[in-house]
C-alpha cells in the first residue's frame, strides 16, 4: 500500500509542379481518371491505390538509413504501428478509429537537435488499409518516403532532426488519398526536438514597491528547467460512429478533442467525493467521464505547484484554428521552432499544423482552464482544467484526515502544494522526459486507447486510480 500511496495522492491539397517533375505514373492516372466522365476523380484515386508521384532520385536520399552523414549522431528508433478500433466519444456514442499504436494520439517521439530519427510503421496483416507517414519534423523528399505502407509490410525511413521544437507527424493515407480520413480519425501525434543546447531560462516580468514607495519593474527569472506537459487540438467529424467527409467540408465538428478526447482533463468522481462528499455532485458544469469504471478514459485534473515553470508543448492537429488561451494567467512566454516570439500573451492563434511553447508560471492558488478560445471549441469539449497549489479546502481537509502513518505521502503531497502527490498527473498529458524536464511527482492512467496501452502505462508506474482510491478510502475507514 505505501508504494501505490507513492504514486497516488478526404483529401488533402496536389500541388502539380509541372510536368518535368513527375514521372508518367502520374500523367497516366490523370488520363484514365479523365477518359470516364462518369466516375468520380476521388473515387477512381481511391480504386488505384493513390496517386503515386514519381520523382528524380536525384532530388533527394529518400530516407536511406546508410547515409554516410549519419556516421557519429544519435540514432533513435521511432516504430509505429498503424491499427483501426473502437474509442468512446462520452458524448456522441463510440467511434471507429484510425491509431498510431492503439492510441490518439501516437506516442510521442523526444529527440535531441541533430539526433538521427529511425522511424518504422507496421501495418498488420488485418488491417482493412494502408496507411503511411508524415513527419513534419523531417526534411526529407515526400515522394516516395511518406507513401502507403500496405497491410502485412513495414517500412523504414531515417532523417535528422535539424530543427528545435514541436512537429506535427500525421498518417498519409493511401498515398495522399484519404489523408484527412486518416488523420481526422486519430493518427497523428507531435515530435518534440529539443534544442541542442537546452532550453532557455524563462524572465517573468512583475512589480514592487521599492524601499522609497516607488513602484518598479522586479524581473524574476526562472531556469530553462520545467514541469512539462503536452496539448494537442483536434475534431471529430462523426455520424453513427463514422468518419464524415462532409461535415469536415462544411465545417461542423461533432466534438473538440485534446489529446483524443473531449472534456478529458476534467473533475471526475474522485474530485467530486474528496470536495463535495459525493460521487454525483459535480464540480464542474460538464463531467461526462465521471466513472471509475470508465478506468484509462476517466477524466482527470492536472496539477501544479505555484511559483514553478511550466512548459507545454501545444499542437494545432485539426481543421480549425485554436485560440489558445488559459482562463485568469497570462502567457508568460511563447516560443515557436527556437525563436520566443512573444511575452506576456492572452491568447496565442494557432492555425492548422502550428505549435507553440508555453511558458507559464501560476503566481496565485487557483483553477484555471486551459481553452481554445473558440466557444463552439469549448463547449464541444476543449476546456483543460489546470489546479495550481491547494485552492480547495476540502480536499485539504480530506486529505489530512486520511493521512495515517500508513498513508504519510498524503500530508507531504499537500506540504509540498499540490495535489499531484495524492491524485497524480495524467499520463497522455505529460511527454517523455528531457534533458530539462522537472519530474512529476506521480502519474495516474489515462489515456484515449487500449486496454493494452493502459497497462503498459501500469508497467511505467502510473496508478490506476480506479483500483488505488477505493482501496485507500475503505482501509481509511472514509
Amino acid at each position: 500500500m505505501n508504494k501505490r500511496m507513492n504514486f497516488m495522492f478526404t483529401i488533402a491539397a496536389i500541388a502539380v509542379m509541372g510536368g518535368a517533375l513527375f514521372g508518367s505514373t502520374f500523367t497516366a492516372q490523370l488520363n484514365a481518371m479523365a477518359s470516364d466522365s462518369n466516375v468520380s476523380p476521388l473515387s477512381k484515386i481511391e480504386e488505384m491505390g493513390g496517386i503515386e508521384l514519381v520523382m528524380p532520385g536525384a532530388f533527394a536520399e529518400m530516407g536511406d538509413c546508410n547515409s554516410a552523414e549519419y556516421q557519429g549522431r544519435t540514432v533513435v528508433d521511432f516504430p509505429l504501428t498503424g491499427v483501426s478500433i473502437t474509442l468512446p466519444t462520452g458524448l456522441a456514442g463510440d467511434f471507429n478509429a484510425m491509431t498510431f499504436s492503439e492510441q490518439i494520439p501516437g506516442p510521442t517521439l523526444r529527440v535531441t537537435q541533430g539526433d538521427v530519427v529511425r522511424m518504422t510503421l507496421t501495418v498488420p496483416s488485418d488491417e482493412a488499409t494502408p496507411h503511411g507517414n508524415d513527419m513534419h519534423a523531417s526534411q526529407v523528399t515526400a515522394v516516395p518516403t511518406f507513401g502507403a505502407v500496405q497491410p502485412g509490410t513495414s517500412k523504414t525511413y531515417c532523417y535528422i532532426a535539424e530543427v528545435p521544437g514541436v512537429f506535427k507527424y500525421h498518417c498519409s493515407g493511401v498515398n495522399v488519398a484519404a489523408m484527412d480520413q486518416h488523420v481526422l480519425q486519430g493518427m497523428y501525434g507531435i515530435a518534440i526536438v529539443d534544442p541542442i543546447d537546452g532550453y532557455s531560462k524563462l524572465m517573468v516580468e512583475k512589480t514592487a514597491v521599492n524601499s522609497s514607495g516607488d513602484v518598479v519593474r522586479d524581473r524574476q527569472f526562472y531556469s530553462g528547467d520545467a514541469l512539462e506537459w503536452q496539448l494537442q487540438y483536434n475534431q471529430l467529424y462523426l455520424t453513427d460512429g463514422n468518419y464524415d467527409q462532409g461535415k469536415m467540408m462544411g465545417h461542423q465538428h461533432t466534438l473538440t478533442v485534446v489529446n483524443g478526447q473531449a472534456l478529458g482533463y476534467v473533475p471526475n468522481e474522485i474530485h467530486n467525493l474528496l470536495n463535495n462528499g459525493d460521487v454525483n455532485k459535480n464540480i464542474f458544469f460538464l463531467q461526462p467521464w465521471n466513472s471509475m469504471e470508465l478506468k484509462q478514459f476517466q477524466s482527470q485534473l492536472m496539477f501544479s505547484p505555484v511559483g514553478v515553470h511550466n512548459r507545454i508543448f501545444v499542437e494545432n492537429q485539426g481543421n480549425e484554428p485554436v485560440y489558445f488561451h488559459i482562463v485568469g494567467e497570462i502567457i508568460d512566454r511563447v516560443t515557436q521552432g527556437n525563436r520566443v516570439q512573444a511575452q506576456g500573451v492572452e491568447t496565442w492563434l494557432l492555425g492548422g499544423s502550428q505549435n507553440m511553447i508555453a511558458d507559464i508560471v501560476f503566481e496565485e492558488p487557483g483553477v484555471y482552464v486551459a481553452v481554445n478560445h473558440d466557444y463552439a471549441a469549448i463547449y464541444s469539449g476543449a476546456a483543460t482544467v489546470m489546479v495550481a497549489g491547494l485552492p480547495l479546502a476540502p480536499i485539504n481537509e480530506t486529505a489530512a484526515a486520511i493521512s495515517t502513518e500508513k498513508f504519510p505521502v498524503i500530508d507531504g503531497a499537500v506540504a509540498a502544494g499540490s495535489y499531484v502527490g495524492a491524485l497524480g498527473n495524467p499520463y497522455d498529458a505529460i511527454p517523455p522526459a528531457g534533458a530539462n524536464t522537472i519530474d512529476h511527482a506521480a502519474k495516474n492512467v489515462h489515456c484515449m486507447c487500449t486496454d493494452d496501452v493502459a497497462a503498459a502505462q501500469i508497467a511505467d508506474g502510473a496508478i490506476p486510480l480506479w483500483e488505488a482510491v477505493p482501496a485507500i478510502l475503505a482501509e481509511a475507514g472514509l
